[in-house]
């Protein structure tokens, strides 16, 4: 797969204004509230990027507090391995995420958004124990960041296990 390839197939859209919709059986979160695990909101999902050649979320851009987190109300993306949905309410926790990581984290614009401001989320977001050094563009969904069973784990504890 040529670069040209690769950056086309990980182009990503927003749900909103789209031709697509959240599937069938899964929540649609936008809207819903952003909290830590102590239960401080933090935000909300203002919206969900996908990949339409995939077809799978990767991102919630969340719309932060100003009081909350940063000293205004701004966006920013969060991979979605890295949310967890309440298990019957409409919230959305960040168990892993540091108010140091949320303030860090790039302004979301999406008429700015490149390969390399995807590359800058995801170190925002990495910790001492993520596994995968650098930056792999081959490789990059594949990271933890961006798995979807860690954010159905709570609330639809059975999907994505296999026997």
């Amino acid at each position: 797969m040529t670069a040209a390839e690769n950056y086309e197939y990980r182009r990503l859209e927003s749900i909103t204004g789209s031709d697509f919709e959240v599937a069938d059986g899964d929540p649609n979160i936008k809207g819903w509230e952003i909290k830590d695990l102590l239960g401080e909101r933090l935000g909300e999902v203002d919206d969900l990027l996908f990949s339409p050649a995939a077809l799978k979320v990767r991102y919630l851009v969340a719309r932060l507090d100003a009081v909350a987190v940063v000293d205004q109300p701004r966006k920013i993306l969060i991979p979605i391995g890295l949310a967890e949905l309440h298990e019957s309410a409409d919230l959305v926790f960040i168990p892993g995420v540091s108010i140091a990581q949320l303030n860090s984290a790039p302004v979301y614009d999406p008429d700015q958004f490149t390969p390399e401001g995807e590359q800058a989320v995801l170190q925002t977001f990495r910790t001492e124990r993520d596994l995968i050094p650098g930056f792999d563009e081959e490789r990059l969904y594949d990271h933890a960041h961006y798995d979807l069973r860690h954010l159905y784990g709570r609330r639809f504890p059975d999907r994505g296990r296999t026997v």
